[in-house]
């Protein structure tokens, strides 16, 4: 439902329309209203409306004109306007009466003369209500409209979220086999250390966390990668405090982490680094996930399609896709021996949105 100040403005802007044909009229009828005292004539006759605009907004959601319920709304909207618009319409003119005895430009009214007026108004206030009703109508639609896009976001986001847990973990599998090998006992150091990583990641169900949640689970999965890849590695995160407290879709960073490792720094012989970085800049949240690869590819694309990488990718595009009205940007920077995903989204600070 609109705020009180916007509807108040809205009536407002009505009166100011009305006024200049009402003045004009009164004026060919020889009445001597100046122009301002019909613009607070028509303020104080639209008054009631805009008191009863809330009303009438709960009473059109209540009685929505959609599929297999017009047959009923339409008809109690009917009834409902027959007992609304001359009960408004008499208040209002009963409100401009007295307004026109205090400023003595109008000479009392019978209750046949007002009775009269209040039926002859009524019929022009028809099309009043009918906007109203309009409006409301048009508000019931667009809160439809939006639950249902929430709705389909949401389970876009959970149908994403259903990829990437299985993703991650035949990876995390694949690699806790090869260690198994080379260090019984880190195996079983990483086997343990992956299943806090999953009863922590199936145990959060958000659909967007804060950046600061976010790099936390993150670095669950890189201490676990870090059990599995035999190179020495070097990791950062540098985090601005705007950045620590913003908004961001729920697992964006571990699927990006993940690809780092995989198909980065898990195919490092001696040493490696990893760094992911945000900042806010002019409203935008930038967070850059940088690593060090191991050889340059002259076909970067296919090479990087034929490992599998792709599916990562993929993912975290979808689901800025499907967050926030798909405001979100995801940008890949290849190199011989670095690789870097850049995202871009507005900055919603958690603080404010809680």
């Amino acid at each position: 439902m609109p705020a009180k100040r916007t509807i108040a403005a809205g009536w407002a802007v009505v009166a100011l329309a009305y006024a200049p044909a009402v003045w004009l009229v009164g004026a060919a009828q020889g009445q001597r209203a100046s122009l301002p005292e019909t613009l607070g004539a028509m303020a104080v006759f639209f008054l009631p409306w805009a008191l009863s605009t809330p009303t009438l907004l709960r009473l059109s959601a209540g009685l929505p004109l959609m599929p297999g319920r017009t047959a009923r709304s339409l008809p109690l909207l009917g009834l409902a306007g027959i007992i609304v618009i001359p009960t408004i319409t008499a208040v209002g003119l009963g409100l401009e009466v007295v307004l026109g005895w205090a400023l003595g430009s109008r000479a009392p009214s019978s209750i046949i003369q007002l009775a009269t007026g209040v039926a002859i108004t009524s019929f022009f206030s028809v099309p009043v209500y009918c906007a109203v009703v309009g409006i409301g109508q048009t508000l019931v639609w667009v809160d439809r409209t939006r639950h249902r896009e929430r709705m389909l976001s949401r389970a876009r986001l959970e149908t994403l979220r259903a990829q990437i847990n299985p993703h991650f973990l035949f990876n995390a599998l694949g690699a806790v086999a090869e260690l198994a090998h080379r260090d019984a006992t880190a195996a079983q150091n990483a086997i343990a250390r992956l299943a806090d990583v999953l009863r922590t990641t199936l145990a959060n169900d958000a659909e967007e966390a804060t950046l600061a949640e976010e790099v936390a689970l993150t670095k669950d999965h890189i201490e676990l990668h870090r059990l599995l890849v035999p190179a020495e590695l070097d990791v950062r995160m540098t985090m601005s405090d705007q950045a620590w407290t913003a908004r961001v879709p729920a697992l964006i960073l571990q699927p990006l982490a993940e690809n780092a490792f995989v198909h980065g720094l898990g195919r490092m012989a001696e040493s490696g680094w990893l760094t992911i970085t945000g900042n806010v800049d002019d409203g935008r949240l930038v967070i850059e996930i940088a690593n060090a690869v191991a050889v340059a590819v002259a076909d970067a694309d296919a090479d990087l399609s034929s490992r599998g990488l792709g599916s990562g990718l993929t993912g975290v595009r979808e689901r800025l896709t499907a967050w926030n009205d798909g405001s979100g940007t995801m940008t890949v920077d290849r190199c011989p021996d670095r690789f870097m995903v850049r995202i871009d989204m507005p900055h919603v600070d958690g603080r404010l949105a809680s």
